[in-house]
């Protein structure tokens, strides 16, 4: 079954991921959540090839501080804080399967060891404290291959300590 831009906006407001299969790539801001890219939009850069992508903070119930990304006028990812998901962690890891790969990740200044579970071909990444499954970020975009994912698309989460000066 083919998803439409509503039918993904609707499972990401409702925070349903299980059965998930990504994004569809005509996807627009407007489209999903009603905005229009103009000036109130910033920009930030993902993945480790540091490509630029405009960013919108959203308003939804169930996260927090969710954002939108896009590029060339077409979402690339939702990418939410914190999301109470309308099943159970384990429910849907069961549903998501073995991931295609596991990084570490950095959750501010923690590191978060073998937290970060990758599934780009069903277009979703979940952020996990490992010690004790709890869902810190939630992912999502167009499926695309591990390397796509690393290079173009995964959020840098790391924040530097700055000396006292």
């Amino acid at each position: 079954m083919s998803e439409t831009c509503q039918s993904i906006t609707k499972k990401i407001i409702s925070r349903e991921f299980l059965n998930w299969h990504g994004l569809p790539e005509s996807c627009t801001p407007e489209s999903m959540f009603n905005l229009k890219i103009d000036q109130q939009w910033g920009e930030l850069k993902l993945g480790d090839h540091f490509e630029p992508a405009r960013s919108h903070l959203l308003d939804l119930t169930g996260y927090y501080r969710p954002i939108v990304y896009a590029r060339n006028g077409k979402v690339v990812m939702f990418d939410g804080m914190n999301p109470e998901l309308k099943c159970e962690w384990n429910t849907l890891s069961a549903d998501l399967g073995v991931p295609e790969t596991t990084f570490d990740w950095t959750h501010g200044t923690v590191e978060m060891k073998k937290g970060e579970r990758i599934y780009a071909a069903r277009g979703i990444t979940v952020f996990l404290n490992p010690e004790n499954d709890f869902l810190v970020y939630i992912s999502v975009y167009t499926p695309t291959t591990v390397e796509e994912y690393v290079n173009k698309l995964r959020p840098h989460r790391a924040k530097r300590i700055l000396p006292r000066q």
